[in-house]
């Protein structure tokens, strides 16, 4: 039996150019959706954050060596939080209709 299948995974991209090390992960529900609250409205776009599905400490691990991260969805942003890569207070919460309150952070070194 493969071990990672009753992990959770999620979308995770990775982009290296120069020094530079971008990492986009969401959750999976999240991925071609759009998320709005009021005038604030976020794409979830599959070529930004459309990549291999990783399980969670595939991505705690990219997020820890880059430079910069994009976060959507509260599986991610959460587990963020608890391994000391994010503080809660830098995370946006956006409440929408279709997904109840989502969480969103942008974090640069």
């Amino acid at each position: 039996m493969n071990e990672n299948t009753d992990q959770e995974l999620f979308y995770l991209r990775v982009r290296q150019t120069g020094n530079e090390y971008l990492v986009a992960i969401c959750d999976r529900p999240l991925l071609g959706e759009t998320i709005c609250e009021g005038e604030t409205e976020l794409f979830v776009n599959e070529n930004f954050f459309g990549g291999k599905l990783a399980p969670l400490d595939d991505c705690l691990k990219e997020m820890s060596q880059a430079t910069s991260f994009n976060l959507i969805g509260n599986k991610i942003v959460l587990a963020a939080i608890e391994a000391r890569l994010i503080h809660e207070f830098a995370v946006l919460w956006i409440n929408t209709a279709k997904f109840g309150r989502v969480g969103h952070v942008m974090f640069v070194r």
